[in-house]
Order: structure tokens, then C-alpha cells, then sequence
């Protein structure tokens, strides 16, 4: 007969956390058996968790569930199994860069504080990991472009309900309650000099509004009629806009101005024009909305603009591989570094976690992208990711965003690949063609011009 003592360790918390886990194994179970038969529904299905289940919405892993994984990373972990198998894998060079940054998170559990370093190494697989993985595999089985529209839809219903969010102060996400530290910490909503910021279902303004600076280059790239890609745009500039997030503007602006500039292919001259006129006459518009707001915001933005700066100094406690040796674990679990008990830029928090070496490995291949873009190699997920490089400079990827960031990061890998064997296919055709060449030829074909002339 069993103990008091044991029964009370079999009951409560222990009980929940298995139930809810036995049911979570047999939904994955049956949506695993679905979703293979349907790429594009795994794809969408994915989507539509990212942009619309919290990320307090998960489950606690781990002996004592203090390991958090949310809905978002376990749909994209289910679809990218689902995926499987590829054909015509080919290995990338950010494949290589993220096998790396597995291989630091895995050394930085030899080092002296290996409690923290399986922090961050769990963090990496659960958000940043998965995401690419996706991200990567997903244009293997489903038609890229079609993906772009994807997102462009769901993020144009996010940018509505946002809109909605702002001018009636109803965020139905916040209204799911959960009982853990995740809704602690994003399941509260934000004001910005009085006024509500929007946040969505990303639990923080600057993720919703960096996620539509994402979603930009993407919804352009699509293959929707010209008036209904710029009626998505705008939406979502107008939504990021509401968030009130300098970076998530920043962003959503940049990948635009890229795009029209950068994206010859996908927009027309004719949408260039009529793009920019828009955001021309929207930007004229809501100017004074936003004036007004940082003006009444007073030294609330400044404030977080200098603590920004602050973080430099951070920059010569990075060891070459690992967890800076400043990292330190309060009583309540919460990691921080020096006196900083948040990293506010996500290039300096990879550098603090992983080591120096990952930072320029990072740093080398946003530069890649650059260049890529303005050779005009670079396509519409590699014109999103490098849009993205002063949000990494200044904040950290948090909730939906991390996963989302990564998920065009693999897209990127992927679309990129794609369009080099593209390029050299079409070289290597042409330079059969020459070669099989008679010298008869050119005076063949040149003989009905000279009819033509004559």
C-alpha cells in the first residue's frame, strides 16, 4: 500500500503538468498524421499559431517543468517533422554558422557555470533552432511565394486586430490566463506617453512591430494583384505604427524602402510609384500621432535609448567561446550580467552567451546579406533579415519574434541556395548553346532580318 507521502507527490501540480502533456502527445500525435499529407496546410498551420497563441501558451518540461516550451516552438517542431523527408537537400553556409552556435551552447555547459549555460543552450534550440529549421525546410516541400503570401495574410489580419486593439483598448489575447511566469511577464499591456501600445498576441509592442517589419518584404514578394499587396502593406505600416516602437518603424521602413529599390523582379515600376506614394502620404498623416506620443513619452525614450548605449561596456567581459564570466543567477532564477539585469540588444546578449567568436561569425554573415542585397542577389527573406540588423543592435528577440526572426533567416538560406542554382543553371545553358554553335548560324538567323530591312 502506498505512503501518504508518496500519494501527495503523485497528486496536484505533478498530476496536472502529465495530463496536460499526455493530451498535448496525443493531439501532436493526430496533427502529425495530417499535416503530412498537406504541406501547405502544416505551413499555414504553423503561421497561424505564430501570429495568434501567445507565447505564455506552452508547456514545462523537465523533471520540475522548469523548462519552457512554447506553442510556437512545438508547432514548428511537429511541422518540420512533418516536413520530412527532403529531397535535394544542400548544405548552406548558415546551416554551418547555426551548427556552430549548437556546438558553443554545448562547450558553455563545460564551463563554470553550467546551470546558466543550459539556460541559454535550451533557449537556443526552443526558439532559435527550430525557427530556422523550418524556416529551412519549409520552400523544400511548399512553393516559396506562396509562403510570402501566407504571411502576408495572417499579418495583415494581426495588423487589423492591432488596429482594433488600439482605438477600442481590447486585446482578447491578454484575457487567456495562464498560470505561469511567461504571462508574468507579456501578459500585461503597454503605454507609451498615455496612449495604449498595441501588442497583439506577441506579449510586447517592439515584437509585434519588428514581426510586421518582417512580414514587409515578404507580403511584396507574393503573388497577389498589385492593389492588394499595397493595401496589406499599409496595414501593417499603419499597425506598426500603433505599437509605437521606434525599431519596429525603423524596421517596417527599411524593409520597404529595400524592397521597392532592391526587389526588381517581384515589384514592377509602376507598384514602385504608387508604394512610395502611399507611404509618402500615410507617413504625412500619422506624423503628428507619433510626435506627440515620444513628445509626451518625455525622457521615457531617451532613457532606454542611453541604457542601450550603456551595454557596450559589456563588450570586453566576453570570453572567446561560452557564457561571459559575468553572468550571475539571483535567487529567483533571473540571469544578468555586471549590473545589467537586461540586454537590450540581441547582437551583445549572442555575444555574452555564446562568445566572442559566434558575435563576429553573426556579425560576418549579416554583412554577407548586405552585400548580397545590394548586389541585388538577395532575396525577399534576406532583404527582411538584413531590415532587421538595427533591431538586433537594439533589442533582444523576445516571444514570437524570435522564432519568427529565425524562420526567415532559414528561408533566407533556402531562397538563396535556390536562386544560385537558378543562376548557374541559365549560365550553364547558355554556354551549351554556344558551344553548339555551327558557323552556320549567325547567317541563318540573320537572314530573315535582312528581309525585314530590305
Amino acid at each position: 500500500m502506498l505512503s501518504s507521502s508518496v500519494l501527495a507527490a503523485v497528486t496536484g501540480p505533478t498530476v496536472d503538468r502529465s495530463l496536460i502533456a499526455a493530451a498535448a502527445l496525443v493531439a501532436a500525435v493526430v496533427a502529425f498524421f495530417v499535416l503530412r499529407r498537406a504541406p501547405k496546410l502544416a505551413v499555414g498551420t504553423w503561421i497561424v499559431v505564430l501570429c495568434f497563441v501567445p507565447v505564455w501558451i506552452g508547456l514545462g518540461i523537465g523533471f520540475n517543468g522548469n523548462y519552457y516550451l512554447p506553442a510556437v516552438a512545438a508547432a514548428a517542431l511537429l511541422v518540420s517533422v512533418a516536413l520530412l523527408p527532403i529531397r535535394s537537400f544542400r548544405f548552406s553556409l548558415l546551416d554551418a554558422l547555426v551548427v556552430m552556435l549548437i556546438v558553443f551552447g554545448l562547450t558553455s555547459l563545460l564551463a563554470k557555470s553550467p546551470t546558466i549555460a543550459l539556460g541559454f543552450a535550451f533557449s537556443l534550440v526552443t526558439y532559435f533552432v527550430i525557427g530556422y529549421v523550418i524556416g529551412r525546410i519549409a520552400p523544400l516541400r511548399v512553393d516559396p511565394t506562396w509562403i510570402y503570401g501566407a504571411i502576408g495574410v495572417a499579418l495583415t489580419v494581426v495588423s487589423v486586430l492591432a488596429i482594433i486593439e488600439f482605438f477600442t483598448g481590447w486585446n482578447p489575447f491578454v484575457l487567456i490566463h495562464v498560470n505561469n511566469s511567461m504571462f508574468a511577464i507579456w501578459g500585461t499591456l503597454q503605454e507609451r506617453g498615455g496612449v495604449m501600445r498595441a501588442e497583439g498576441a506577441f506579449g510586447h509592442s517592439i515584437a509585434l512591430g519588428s514581426s510586421l517589419a518582417i512580414a514587409v518584404p515578404l507580403t511584396l514578394a507574393a503573388r497577389f494583384p498589385l492593389l492588394v499587396r499595397a493595401g496589406m502593406v499599409l496595414l501593417m505600416l499603419f499597425a506598426t505604427v500603433l505599437t509605437f516602437s521606434r525599431i519596429g518603424m525603423i524596421g517596417a521602413l527599411l524593409g520597404l524602402v529595400l524592397s521597392i529599390v532592391f526587389m526588381r523582379d517581384e515589384i514592377s515600376r509602376r507598384s514602385r510609384i504608387v508604394l512610395t506614394s502611399c507611404v509618402v502620404l500615410v507617413s504625412a498623416v500619422l506624423f503628428p500621432l507619433v510626435s506627440t506620443v515620444f513628445d509626451d513619452a518625455g525622457s521615457e525614450a531617451s532613457g532606454s535609448a542611453a541604457y542601450r548605449s550603456d551595454l557596450l561596456s559589456l563588450l570586453g567581459s566576453m570570453n572567446l567561446v561560452g557564457v561571459a564570466d559575468s553572468a550571475e543567477k539571483d535567487s529567483t532564477g533571473q540571469v544578468y550580467f555586471g549590473n545589467f539585469r537586461s540586454i537590450d540588444s540581441q547582437l551583445i546578449l549572442s555575444g555574452l552567451s555564446s562568445g566572442l567568436i559566434a558575435l563576429i561569425l553573426i556579425v560576418v554573415a549579416l554583412a554577407v546579406g548586405i552585400v548580397l542585397v545590394f548586389m541585388r542577389r538577395a532575396t525577399p527573406p534576406t532583404i527582411a533579415v538584413v531590415a532587421q540588423i538595427p533591431a538586433f543592435a537594439t533589442v533582444a528577440l523576445i516571444t514570437q519574434y524570435s522564432v519568427f526572426v529565425w524562420f526567415a533567416i532559414g528561408l533566407a538560406a533556402s531562397t538563396q541556395l535556390a536562386l544560385r542554382g537558378r543562376t548557374a543553371a541559365d549560365t550553364t545553358g547558355e554556354l551549351t548553346l554556344v558551344h553548339h554553335r555551327t558557323p552556320a548560324e549567325p547567317r541563318e538567323l540573320a537572314a530573315p532580318l535582312r528581309g525585314r530591312r530590305s
